[in-house]
C-alpha cells in the first residue's frame, strides 16, 4: 500500500513540475518556428538579391565589351563623335550598374545582419532542448 501511495505522489509530483515544463517548450517551439519563418524570409530576400547582383555583374562585362566600331571591324564607317558618344553612354550605363550593385551589396549585408541574432537564438533553443 505505501508503494502505491508513493508512487501516486511521484506521478503527482511529476504531473505538477512537468506542466510548465510542457507549456515552455510549447513556447519555445511556437519561438522555434517564428524565427525559422523570418529567417526563410531573409533568405528568400538574400537569393534575389544574389540573383540580381549576378545580372548586374554580366551587364557590367557585356558593358565592357567593345563594340565592332570601337575594333575598328565594323562594315559601316563611323565617325569620331559617334565613338565618344558611345563610350560616354558605355561609361554612364556602368556607373549606374555599380550604384545599383553598392546598394545590393549593402542591402546583402544588412541581410546578414538581421539574420545573425535569429542564428544566436536558435541555437539557445535547440540547446536548451
Amino acid at each position: 500500500m505505501s508503494a502505491r501511495i508513493l508512487a501516486c505522489v511521484a506521478s503527482l509530483i511529476f504531473i505538477i513540475f512537468s506542466g510548465p515544463l510542457r507549456a515552455q517548450d510549447e513556447q519555445s517551439l511556437v519561438e522555434l518556428k517564428k524565427l525559422q519563418a523570418s529567417l526563410l524570409v531573409i533568405n528568400s530576400e538574400l537569393r534575389s538579391d544574389l540573383d540580381q547582383i549576378l545580372i548586374l555583374q554580366e551587364a557590367i562585362r557585356a558593358n565592357a565589351r567593345m563594340p565592332l566600331e570601337a575594333q575598328g571591324r565594323s562594315p559601316d564607317p563611323v565617325s569620331y563623335e559617334d565613338m565618344a558618344a558611345a563610350q560616354r553612354r558605355a561609361i554612364q550605363r556602368e556607373t549606374a550598374f555599380n550604384a545599383r550593385l553598392d546598394v545590393l551589396l549593402a542591402r546583402s549585408a544588412e541581410l546578414d545582419a538581421r539574420k545573425q541574432p535569429l542564428l544566436d537564438r536558435i541555437r539557445e533553443l535547440s540547446v536548451a532542448h
